[in-house]
């Protein structure tokens, strides 16, 4: 049986394989696609700080939902930061490829927070959803600080 982030994972990567397959040509394309998959990470992660922060009420099985499906997207960002995309406009500081071992670090951090965020989230445990959610934010939030201009 297939779960509903496997589904969207298989259907994510059949949209975007025609962006990815033309990004060795066009550094645009691999700039769309990370941009992609980050707004699909903040379209994921906003809801679960709105229940963690109270504004809305913890829907568990919401929540578990939602932290599933950044889990699937966040190991899909890093193959899109490329050295050809300097040149492209983004949020990405150039500081990325002058330390690319810490920046593949944090990426590979983010992979296991959004796993653990999605095992915890799936235990039903409030209160460990809301630390280990902490935790995750925590990792965007140094990467951002580091390697993504303000805007």
């Amino acid at each position: 049986m297939t779960t509903r982030p496997a589904r969207l994972a298989l259907a994510l990567s059949a949209l975007l394989l025609p962006l990815v397959a033309q990004a060795a040509d066009k550094p645009e394309y691999a700039v769309a696609y990370r941009q992609g998959i980050m707004n699909g990470l903040a379209w994921n992660i906003g809801p679960l700080g709105k229940m963690v922060k109270g504004d809305v009420a913890l829907d568990a099985k919401r929540f578990a939902f939602l932290a599933e499906r950044a889990a699937v997207l966040a190991p899909m960002a890093l193959e899109a930061f490329t050295a050809d995309t300097t040149a492209v406009k983004s949020h990405a500081k150039p500081e990325i490829y002058k330390n690319l071992d810490d920046f593949k670090k944090r990426m590979q951090d983010l992979e296991a927070g959004t796993a653990e965020l999605a095992k915890v989230a799936k235990s039903g445990d409030e209160a460990k959803m809301r630390v280990t959610f902490g935790d995750t934010v925590k990792i965007c939030k140094g990467c951002h600080d580091e390697y993504q201009e303000k805007h």
